[in-house]
């Protein structure tokens, strides 16, 4: 066996696998089990010894490898998958969908390959059976690479930032029908049918077929999403607004009692003065004593001087007492936010409504919420908010179940792509009793 064939033969399964399994686990490189590079280097290991078992079977010449190579391709395959399925922590849809999507790109090139071989280089390859394969998976690769790299770093990663249970159910189904299309060939033994341009045409349907569905599908649910969302910012802000509407009557009220307080304030001087002359001190402290009590408070409930933020809290401050539950509020909102308006009013909508109607299910006594909103540095908003909940809340990848709904509530969701945005986080957990959420938002001032 020449130097260059047995090259060849240890390069065909490393080609095989690397350029298609790395990229997957790059995706989910957040939600990795071990360290990246050991997951690198756990790759590399298999791939050497799904490299060895390959130089052993051509040792046996071009005949038994022909015979044993489609078997330990599948079997080396599958275990690709289960290693990926075990280090990869989320949901089987998710991992599912990527999978068949890097394999629906993998038959692609070594379809174009085996046709570039058998049409154009079938006498060279019997000579060399590996080389030209080897070579022309690699330049398809290198061709195809920015175009589905793009693919996934957008479109794919977009979408699996979307924690959608009942969508991703059907959605992994997709790139199944079109693998399941290009596996037709890969058990057949004549070497002229990857000659032909069906077989060529075939590869083409089956990885641009199944992202362009996939595409589609993707861009219909984002836009469903972004209907629901705007229909949430719409709920929120009429809420706003309402808030603000009973501040401003409320201030008007106070108002208008402050100017009558000032009007009647010379009668009781004079009142005060006759009390003086009398030197009836008793008389006097009463008569005080009751002017205070009819005196209208000072100032309304403030919270923050962003008035939109203060008009949402100062809501559900209202409905939260209205249901005896114990309302505290610490806000220390940047004047400017680089926060949208819409995208608080969403946030802290979804956050305290939650929050008020967990603690209306809780029956003990004590319900409380606590709400802090605080500026980290220059660059970091962090909002926590703390309230009873005794009732267990079910978790799915760290995100509350809906108890009205199948799956993740839209609220958490609406509350999680959020803090996406503004490259920031959220955690939920429930501890005690309590249930918490704490929101970190980037405050980039280019926004």
């Amino acid at each position: 066996m020449k130097t260059v064939d047995t090259l060849m033969i240890l390069l065909f399964p490393f080609l095989d696998s690397l350029p298609f399994t790395l990229p997957r686990y790059w995706m989910f490189k957040d939600k990795l089990r071990i360290s990246f590079r050991y997951v690198v280097l756990l790759q590399l290991l298999l791939a050497s010894a799904n490299s060895a078992a390959f130089y052993y079977i051509n040792l046996g010449g071009y005949a038994a490898a022909a015979q044993w190579t489609t078997l330990l391709r599948y079997t080396f395959m599958l275990i690709y998958m289960i290693l990926g399925f075990s280090l990869i922590k989320d949901t089987f849809p998710k991992l599912m969908f990527t999978y068949l999507l890097l394999l629906a790109w993998s038959f692609f090139v070594y379809g174009n390959a085996n046709y570039i071989e058998s049409r154009f280089f079938w006498d060279f390859s019997g000579i060399h059976p590996y080389l030209i394969y080897n070579l022309a998976r690699i330049v398809i690769y290198l061709i195809t690479c920015p175009f589905l790299f793009r693919f996934f770093r957008h479109t794919i990663a977009d979408a699996l930032a979307i924690n959608d249970h009942d969508m991703w159910r059907y959605l992994w189904i997709i790139p199944l029908f079109s693998t399941l299309f290009g596996m037709l060939y890969c058990t057949t033994e004549d070497v002229y049918a990857y000659a032909s341009w069906q077989f060529l045409v075939s590869r083409y349907l089956m990885l641009f077929g199944a992202c362009y569905v996939s595409y589609l599908a993707l861009k219909i649910l984002q836009n469903s999403r972004r209907r629901i969302q705007l229909e949430e910012a719409l709920k929120y802000a009429n809420r706003n607004l309402t808030a603000q509407k009973k501040q401003y009557e409320g201030l008007t009220s106070h108002v208008e009692e402050m100017k009558k307080a000032r009007h009647d304030l010379r009668q009781h001087l004079a009142a005060v003065q006759s009390y003086i002359e009398r030197d009836d001190r008793t008389g006097l402290k009463e008569y005080i004593d009751l002017y205070k009590s009819e005196l209208p408070p000072d100032t309304l409930e403030l919270f923050c001087r962003d008035n939109v933020v203060n008009a949402l809290v100062s809501y559900y401050a209202a409905q939260a007492r209205a249901d005896k539950i114990q309302f505290e509020a610490r806000i220390d909102y940047p004047d400017p936010c680089p926060v949208a308006s819409t995208d608080m009013t969403v946030l802290l909508g979804n956050l305290l409504e939650n929050a008020v109607e967990a603690c209306r299910r809780d029956s003990s006594g004590s319900k409380w919420i606590k709400l802090r909103i605080k500026q980290e540095g220059s660059s970091a908003l962090l909002i926590l908010i703390d309230n009873t909940c005794v009732l267990p809340v079910t978790f799915q990848d760290g995100t509350p179940l809906s108890s009205k709904r199948e799956g993740p509530g839209i609220g958490a969701a609406s509350v999680q792509e959020i803090a996406q945005r503004y490259q920031g986080e959220v955690q939920f957990e429930q501890q005690a009793g309590i249930f918490r959420v704490s929101v970190f938002l980037q405050l980039l001032q280019q926004r």
